[in-house]
């Protein structure tokens, strides 16, 4: 087993009994991957990277730190070196790997962030999985009784803020690919519809200086965004607007809509669409920025991310003809799906004329 992730993926149930041939064991090693989810979560939670610094640290010092039993912590650094994430210096002493160094919050990506999106609730959803299966519901408005952003809102703010930190972080790392892909070179002005804290917005005004942006969001959303949409050389190029997508959106040559029609139903994103429309003017074109799901699946992952909006918004990753066909019901001509090296795909539509 190589000791370093870096020099080679360690397999999460490496060592494992065999109790099977190889198809069997690989679904076997599947189902157990979730022990070793828990090990980096724990990691993240505990923020155990930010307790070691260039030296090796004790177990003690690391226990001491983080607030934890130094018996347990032991044995959960035990396994994280197991994954190469640390490495074992002596007796008790623990050193960074590369690994372990992209858990620390002053890595240059958020990681410990994007872990920390699901919290408690994520985990609790995922063992509801066979139980939305039967019945269709989304698990998380059968548990709690509502949204998942009305939860957020009225009964936990912490794990909301701590979701929005996470997405955030995962948006930032994907936004180079959708720069690259996002032909914006014709466009006077865009309109990013839900974009949250503004990430994309940022950085697609600093790779077209020609261009000037629109975030609209919901208030929360707006007045948390990245401080360089208020001060900085972009921050003259944008406007930040407060509103509700389902009832207007802002004017733009270009709608841009990024992993939230994912979240809704038909009619619901008939809606939003339909806004974006009446927004624009002929020749505008309205860019979603989703995942797509086929039969086959092209990859896990975009399957993945259907059953989770199955589980917590009761949303679904879409085909390529469902978007077609949701684009024409808005009264746009489909244009096709670009692919950006990211699980997004821009998804386009066009408004006649």
């Amino acid at each position: 087993m190589t000791s370093d992730v870096t020099a080679g993926r360690v397999p999460a149930c490496e060592g494992a009994p065999v109790i099977g041939p190889p198809a069997a064991q690989a679904v076997a090693e599947l189902g157990w991957g979730m022990w070793a989810s828990a090990v980096v979560q724990a990691a993240a939670q505990l923020r155990l990277a930010d307790a070691v610094d260039d030296q090796p640290a004790s177990v003690g010092e690391i226990a001491k730190s983080v607030g934890a039993d130094v018996s347990a912590l032991t044995r959960l650094m035990r396994a994280l070196v197991g994954f190469g994430i640390f490495r074992q210096a002596g007796p008790g002493r623990y050193e960074h790997t590369e690994a372990s160094r992209a858990l620390r919050s002053d890595a240059s990506v958020s990681l410990t962030d994007i872990m920390l999106t699901g919290s408690d609730w994520g985990w609790a959803m995922w063992g509801k999985l066979a139980e939305s299966v039967r019945s269709g519901n989304c698990a998380f408005q059968e548990t709690y009784g509502k949204d998942l952003f009305t939860y957020f809102h009225e009964d936990d703010n912490a794990s909301g803020a701590a979701c929005l930190k996470g997405y955030a972080a995962q948006s930032r790392a994907m936004n180079p690919g959708v720069v690259r892909a996002l032909d914006l070179s014709r466009a006077k002005t865009f309109c990013d519809v839900g974009g949250g804290h503004g990430s994309l917005v940022l950085s697609l005004l600093e790779g077209n200086p020609h261009i000037r942006g629109v975030l609209f969001d919901r208030k929360h959303a707006i007045d948390s965004v990245v401080p360089e949409l208020r001060e900085g050389p972009v921050s003259e190029r944008v406007e930040l607007v407060v509103g509700d997508c389902f009832e207007s959106v802002p004017g733009a040559d270009v709608h841009l809509i990024r992993q939230v029609l994912h979240m809704w139903d038909d009619d619901a994103c008939h809606q939003v669409l339909s806004n974006c429309v009446a927004a624009g003017h002929p020749g505008g074109r309205v860019v979603l920025l989703e995942q797509l799901v086929a039969d086959p699946p092209e990859t896990p992952w975009d399957a993945l991310m259907d059953l989770h909006m199955l589980l917590v918004m009761g949303g679904w990753e879409r085909t390529e003809e469902e978007y077609g066909a949701m684009f024409e019901r808005a009264g746009m001509e489909f244009a096709g799906v670009t692919p950006t090296g990211t699980p997004l795909r821009l998804i386009e539509g066009r408004i006649p004329g």
